[in-house]
């Protein structure tokens, strides 16, 4: 995965829920998924790695971890900014696990 320019996370965070709404399928949902990445400037290469990283970006959630610390993982492991991070982040919560968008940091138990 290659990055590009930034965005500003909030007005990214919108426009990826408005893209990624209620998908009719799995592929449908990758679909949307690629595609908000992409019209915010970050370039996907192989898609099946993108995929996955953003359903570790859920197991993360669902092991408790930050978003902050989720977002800085993978700014290590595939190049992107912090912003970009971030956005994938929101982009992933969104398509994914939407169960984490209002509250994407649950108390560990």
């Amino acid at each position: 995965m290659v990055a590009k320019s930034p965005t500003a996370w909030a007005v990214s965070l919108i426009a990826a829920a408005l893209l990624t709404a209620a998908p009719a399928n799995a592929d449908a949902t990758d679909d949307a998924f690629i595609a908000a990445l992409t019209s915010n400037g970050i370039t996907v290469s192989d898609r099946d790695s993108a995929t996955a990283m953003a359903q570790a970006i859920c197991d993360g959630f669902d092991h408790h971890q930050r978003p902050s610390l989720l977002a800085m993982k993978l700014m290590k492991q595939s190049g992107l900014s912090l912003k970009q991070s971030s956005y994938f982040v929101g982009v992933a919560i969104s398509s994914y696990c939407p169960e984490y968008s209002g509250n994407p940091a649950p108390s560990g138990t």
